[in-house]
C-alpha cells in the first residue's frame, strides 16, 4: 500500500473512530461478561439516563469522561423555542458518573448569533474545562470559540472574523486557533493565520503561515507543499509559538502532517513515502535535532504513547522510546483496514479493528486487560478503568465491567 493511500485510509479511521458511538446505534446486546477480560455482552448499565438524545443525528460528540471530577459530558442537540419557530441547538450537558444525575445543562444559544452555526468536535482539558468551537459560512459572525468551566459557567467568549478555522489544545493548557485562508493549487493555506490564547482567554500572539497545520502535545506543526516534485517542508513550533525546527523532504517525497506525531518531551515524528526508500520513520529531538529514520511498514499505524510511540503492522504491535524497541506483540485480528491506536486517559494502550475487536492493553507488558467484541451497531464508547457508554435514541447508559 502506498503511503498516500494509507494516509487517507488513516483519516477515515479518524472520522469513524468519532462516529462510532453516533451511527446505527442498537440497545446493549446483553448482561454478562466473559471470564479473562473477554467481553462479548455488557453488563447490567449501572445507571441509564433516558429522553437526552433525541434523534441521533442531533449528536454532536460521545460521552467524554472526567474520571477526577465524577462528570461525564455529553454535547447534543435540544430544541430551543423563539418567536418565530423552534430551533435546534447545541447543548453541553454533564451527568454525575456515579449516579448519572445531571450536574447542569448550558447551552449556545445566543442573542445575535447564528442558530444554524456548525459546531466542531469540542476539547477537554484535565481540569474539565470545555472548547466549544462554532463557525457560520452564511453570515458575517465568523467563528466563536467558548469556554465552559466545570461548574457549566462559561469563562470567556471569543470571536473571530475567520469562516474556516480550527482550534487545538496545547499541552500547556493553552489553546491555537488556526485560520486556514484559501488553498492553493499545491494544497496550502495561504492568508492564514495561528493565534496563540491563553487558558484565560486572552489572545497572547498572532503570527502567519502559508502550508497545513496540526497541533500535537507541545508542539505547532506547519507542512509547506512544493510543486515540481520538490517536496514539502516540515516546521515545528514550540507552545508560544516559536520555531523549533524546519526540515525539507527530498524531492518527490510524500509527507502528510496530521499523521506526524509528537511525544510527551516535544520529539516530532515525521512520517515521509521516499522515492526508491520507501516509508520512513523520523525522529527530531526537543530541540529540533535529527536523531534517527527508521523503516517502517507502508501499512503501518503509528500513534504518540505519552514518552514513547507505537507502530502496529502486519499483526505486530511495538513500542519504542527514545533507545529503542522496548516490547512488542503479536496481535491479529479480522479487519486489515482503519485500525486505530490510541493512548487513553487511564494510561492503557488501546488498539481498536473497527466492527471486530477492541483491546485494551497493559503499557508495559503489552497484556490485555480487557478484549471487547460488541456488535459493530452496539453504539459502545470505551472510556477506561473499565468503563464505557451505550448511547441510542432513548438516552445514554453508563457500564462498568
Amino acid at each position: 500500500m502506498t503511503t498516500k493511500k494509507l494516509l487517507k485510509g488513516c483519516l477515515a479511521a479518524a472520522l469513524l473512530m468519532g462516529s462510532i458511538g453516533l451511527a446505527v446505534i442498537a440497545e446493549p446486546v446483553g448482561a454478562e461478561a466473559n471470564a479473562a477480560g473477554v467481553v462479548n455482552k455488557l453488563p447490567d448499565p449501572q445507571w441509564s439516563q433516558p429522553d437526552v438524545v433525541g434523534d441521533l443525528g442531533s449528536l454532536e460528540e460521545g460521552p467524554f469522561e472526567i474520571p477526577k471530577l465524577n462528570t461525564v459530558y455529553l454535547h447534543t442537540k435540544e430544541e430551543h423555542p423563539t418567536q418565530t419557530k423552534i430551533w435546534v441547538v447545541d447543548t453541553l450537558k454533564a451527568f454525575d458518573t456515579e449516579t448519572g444525575k445531571l450536574k447542569w445543562s448550558t447551552n449556545f444559544a445566543d442573542p445575535g448569533t447564528s442558530l444554524v452555526r456548525e459546531a466542531q468536535p469540542y476539547l477537554v482539558s484535565p481540569d474539565g474545562t470545555v472548547y466549544v468551537t462554532f463557525t457560520d459560512n452564511l453570515s458575517p459572525a465568523g467563528t466563536q470559540v467558548y469556554a465552559v468551566g466545570p461548574d457549566g459557567q462559561r469563562k470567556w467568549t471569543l470571536n473571530f472574523s475567520s469562516k474556516d478555522g480550527y482550534l487545538f489544545r496545547l499541552a500547556t493548557g493553552n489553546l491555537v486557533f488556526v485560520s486556514r485562508g484559501k488553498m492553493d493549487a499545491l494544497g496550502n493555506y495561504t492568508g492564514g493565520s495561528l493565534t496563540l490564547i491563553g487558558k484565560n482567554g486572552a489572545r497572547l500572539k498572532s503570527l502567519a503561515y502559508k502550508g497545513t497545520v496540526t497541533v500535537k502535545g507541545s508542539r505547532v506543526l506547519i507542512q509547506t507543499n512544493y510543486g515540481g516534485g520538490k517536496g514539502s517542508r516540515i516546521e515545528a513550533l514550540d507552545a508560544s509559538l516559536k520555531r523549533v525546527f524546519a526540515h525539507q523532504l527530498p524531492a518527490q517525497s510524500y509527507a502528510e502532517v496530521d499523521y506526524n506525531e509528537v511525544l510527551a518531551d516535544g520529539t516530532v515524528l515525521v512520517r515521509a513515502n521516499l522515492p526508491k526508500t520507501g516509508n520512513r520513520l523520523f525522529g527530531f529531538g526537543p530541540t529540533g535535532k535529527l536523531l534517527w529514520g527508521r523503516d517502517i511498514a507502508g501499512n503501518a499505524v503509528v500513534a504518540s504513547l505519552g514518552s514513547g510511540y507505537g507502530v502496529y503492522a502486519n499483526g505486530k504491535l511495538s513500542l519504542f522510546n527514545a533507545k529503542g524497541l522496548v516490547k512488542s506483540a503479536a496481535i491479529q485480528d479480522k479487519t486489515d483496514f482503519f485500525i486505530a491506536l490510541n493512548l487513553l486517559q487511564d494510561g492503557s494502550v488501546e488498539l481498536n479493528f473497527p466492527g471486530s475487536g477492541r483491546y485494551v492493553l497493559d503499557p508495559v507488558t503489552l497484556q490485555a486487560k480487557y478484549t471487547i467484541r460488541l456488535p459493530e451497531n452496539a453504539g459502545f464508547t470505551y472510556s477506561g478503568n473499565g468503563v464505557g457508554y451505550v448511547v441510542t435514541e432513548k438516552g445514554f447508559s453508563r457500564f462498568k465491567f
